[in-house]
């Protein structure tokens, strides 16, 4: 032991002096994401919570990192709400979506910025591809100008006009009620991906190819389908990622066979280019992902989820074994730049990296968000896995972990049990601040992949056909007990916590069961029926897979809303909603909080101003955590070793404003 260590101090869990205070916690909240190449230089995003959410380009040429989008703009698209695909270059060319007015614009080599669109909020664009020889944009468009349903089509935006105003707009592609992944090939062939209501893109969709005609007016001939299918059910096929090889082949991903894997169109035969049982993309939230990219004509660098546990690998093209690289726990985007890979990943003891794959797979990392974690303070995860109700269960259980505390002997943490969204998202084992702000406190963090989750193949997933809010909240109570028998979590003190559909499954479990001692929704939906009837465009028909066909199956839709459930709710709840969020409407949030103030529960509801689906803004989330904090502290009498405003809750005897009071831990070096 060196003079500046200290020994352990005994106190117990929940109340451990974290070096993650809430503003290292906010800070570290920032992404990094949508990695590309243009010839020799790299591309990506970031987000800054301490800018309100701004997001802004960045490229990586010569070692050196610069902005390409400077304050005020903001990089963001809206197509599908969830947006993606927000920016694309080639040949120094950089074409933007501005969050800021809402146009597209371009920026030249010279660093000038111009207008391609002009800036109507009722127009929003997405999947940008910058043409690699004309002055043409392509872009998935989204038109909220009319009464009904928004029509996406796939337009070209031609360059600016010498007076600098927006050049014309031709439409490619009519007719799909979605378009995603506009790809050009150098013979001028245009693929994309489209697919019809009642289809989610990870349930069915078609890909596409035509033949682009130069003119007057550019258009698209010859239109063929490649792959996929029409059909919603069990049995669809889905499609993404389409992108063209320097060879003149396609290659995408499809579902055909259980799972997500790389298939090359060639002489009018689609061939799979390996067999491997893992899911080589994540469903299709946000446009303009990349989960492989071609390192030269017959190697091609892909990440990839097996049990939700993820890797980097090279897929040969020629039918040579896949060679797998560096475990990783997520990456989701990956690059080749001059034949060289690069990909954003995950680790479980690494902030997101920027990294350079190099010989024999090993990672060099080039940018890092945030500071290096303290391993001695970093909780790392293991895998649970069980038998569940419905089908296997696998989740990930993080410790709590802080080298300058111990719990008193024979004593147990309390859990909070994670529910991920979508609820086709995926719990993955890499670093998150998120987490790590808990488990170096003294809890216990588990991270449930329950029925419907990704990165499983799509057997997983459907087990959540028709069962939502049955399937996903048996798993996460049987993930629960599994902790509790394990020995791993207070059984009197775990709390069921989750955001949008997370946030439904934890309202559906703390009213239909007793197994949770308290419970926190972010955003999530509580009245199915309200949610079917005025939700958004992209998912209008996503509850018919998940529950049934709405309006037939009304009936379904109101016994599993836990808005109609309220009298089985005996835990107490924190509700955090944001005041103008598109998805899950506030009449929502303010609908369950009446509920439960009307029933004597201890709850608290906390309305982030300004904040939609996900909070951006760094105030917000700030203000958003202590709240958490502070509930959990007060509900399990723990003494926080943080100075934070006393949350209010309602029916909670001794809950009022002021300050928690903070147990004195001495000062971590």
């Amino acid at each position: 032991m060196t003079s500046q260590q200290q020994p352990a101090r005994t106190a117990r869990y929940g109340s451990w002096a974290s070096p993650i205070g809430l503003d290292q916690m906010v800070a570290g909240t920032a992404e990094m994401f949508a990695l590309t190449a243009d010839g020799g230089d790299l591309l990506w995003c970031e987000s800054h919570p301490d800018q309100a959410g701004r997001v802004t380009v960045l490229r990586l040429r010569d070692a050196n990192t610069t902005e390409l989008t400077p304050a005020p703009s903001s990089v963001r698209s809206r197509v599908n709400e969830y947006g993606g695909g927000a920016y694309h270059a080639a040949h120094g060319v950089l074409a933007f979506c501005d969050d800021l007015d809402g146009a597209v614009k371009l920026r030249s080599p010279n660093g000038s910025i111009r207008p391609l669109t002009a800036a109507d909020p009722q127009v929003r664009y997405g999947d940008l591809r910058v043409h690699p020889q004309l002055p043409l944009v392509l872009a998935v468009r989204e038109d909220h100008r009319h009464a009904g349903e928004p029509e996406q089509t796939i337009v070209a935006l031609g360059w600016p006009r010498a007076d600098g105003t927006p050049g014309a707009e031709h439409v490619l592609c009519r007719g799909a009620d979605f378009y995603a992944s506009p790809e050009l090939s150098a013979a001028g062939e245009l693929a994309w991906v489209e697919w019809q209501h009642p289809a989610m893109p990870w349930d069915s969709s078609l890909l596409k190819v035509g033949r682009l005609v130069l003119g007057p007016y550019p258009e698209v001939r010859e239109i063929r389908i490649v792959a996929g299918t029409v059909n919603a059910g069990v049995d669809g096929v889905a499609i993404q990622n389409p992108r063209w090889l320097s060879t003149g082949e396609l290659v995408f991903l499809s579902d055909a066979g259980g799972y997500t894997r790389l298939h090359r169109w060639r002489a009018g035969q689609v061939t799979c280019l390996h067999a491997d049982e893992a899911d080589f993309a994540l469903p299709m939230w946000n446009l303009g992902n990349h989960t492989w990219a071609e390192l030269t004509p017959d190697r091609l660098l892909t990440s990839s989820f097996t049990s939700g546990l993820g890797q980097l690998a090279i897929v040969s093209t020629t039918g040579s074994p896949t060679r797998r690289l560096a475990g990783i726990s997520h990456a989701d985007s990956v690059c080749a730049c001059l034949g060289v890979g690069y990909a954003l990943v995950d680790r479980p003891l690494q902030t997101r990296s920027l990294v350079k794959i190099g010989e024999g797979g090993k990672l060099e990392t080039l940018r890092t968000l945030g500071t290096t974690p303290k391993h001695t303070h970093t909780s790392v995860a293991r895998s649970l896995e069980f038998s569940g109700r419905h089908g296997p269960v696998q989740a990930w259980y993080y410790p709590p972990t802080n080298a300058d505390f111990v719990a008193p002997a024979g004593s147990r943490p309390p859990l909070l049990l994670r529910v991920h969204g979508g609820p086709t998202a995926m719990a993955h084992n890499g670093y998150q601040i998120a987490i790590q702000f808990w488990t170096s406190r003294g809890f216990a963090v588990l991270d449930v992949n329950y029925s419907g989750s990704a990165g499983f193949g799509r057997h997983w997933r459907n087990r959540l056909r028709g069962m939502w809010g049955i399937a996903d909240v048996d798993d996460c109570t049987d993930a629960a007990e599994a902790a509790i028998d394990a020995g791993l979590a207070d059984p009197g003190r775990v709390t069921i916590t989750g955001s949008s559909a997370g946030g439904l499954t934890a309202l559906c479990a703390l009213t239909s069961n007793d197994r949770f001692a308290a419970g926190i929704s972010r955003y999530g939906v509580t009245d199915l029926a309200a949610l079917a009837r005025t939700t958004h465009k992209f998912e209008a028909h996503y509850t018919d897979t998940l529950i049934g066909v709405w309006p037939a199956a009304e009936q379904t839709y109101r016994q599993r809303s836990p808005i109609n459930n309220l009298s089985r709710l005996a835990s107490p709840v924190l509700i955090l909603q944001g005041s103008a969020d598109p998805v899950v409407p506030m009449d929502q949030a303010t609908a369950l909080a009446q509920a439960a103030r009307n029933r004597g529960l201890p709850m608290a509801l906390v309305v982030l101003a300004g904040e939609g689906h996900g909070f951006r803004k760094a105030a917000t989330r700030k203000q958003a955590l202590a709240a958490e904090l502070s509930f959990l502290a007060q509900l399990f009498a723990i003494t926080p070793a943080d100075d934070l405003p006393r949350l209010p809750i309602e029916n909670l005897p001794g809950s009022a404003s002021g300050l928690l009071p903070a147990t004195r831990s001495p000062a971590h070096h």
